[in-house]
């Protein structure tokens, strides 16, 4: 069921940009972000984490395409979303195959909501003071600074997945 989850999220994630710029080439980069996303699911959380940036990229195109600023909402969706399929992913792989029991899917549905949540905020608080910042100074290419900056947040979430299911050291 995790994995049926991840595939939806993989679907809206990559989607989404469609919605703000119908172009060939954020639909050949959402492709191939797509691919890699559902490959990553299947093997292994670095291949997921590489389509999660093609995402990334697809998504910072798309505003870079449409011209008009960013919409927070949006934003803070999308990075929610990021998160999500992160660890709904590395969750399917871990429980592929385990008898769960009947409340632990829905203890990891709660946690999952409630680190949405918690994201979700954060991301709002972090964007009003960019927002703040943003108004005295103005970049170029802030999309694709943003970009780069969530590119390195989620892969940093990622090393932290993967620490934290090494085992102890003897």
């Amino acid at each position: 069921m995790a994995r049926r989850l991840a595939a939806v999220l993989t679907v809206v994630l990559v989607g989404s940009p469609l919605l703000i710029a119908s172009s060939t080439a954020v639909l050949a980069l959402g492709a191939a972000a797509m691919l890699l996303c559902f490959l990553g699911i299947l093997a292994a959380t670095p291949v997921l984490v590489g389509g999660m940036v093609l995402a990334l990229g697809e998504y910072t195109l798309a505003l870079w395409l449409a011209g008009g600023p960013p919409r927070l909402a949006g934003a803070v969706l999308f990075g929610v979303v990021l998160v999500l399929l992160l660890e709904t992913a590395d969750f399917g792989r871990l429980a592929h195959r385990a008898t769960l029991g009947p409340g632990l899917l829905a203890a990891q549905i709660r946690s999952w909501a409630v680190f949405a949540a918690f994201a979700g905020v954060g991301a709002l608080v972090a964007s009003t003071g960019a927002n703040v910042t943003s108004a005295a100074v103005r970049l170029p290419w802030a999309p694709a600074v943003a970009a780069a900056g969530a590119a390195v947040a989620l892969v940093g979430v990622a090393l932290a997945l993967s620490y934290r299911r090494l085992p102890p050291r003897a």
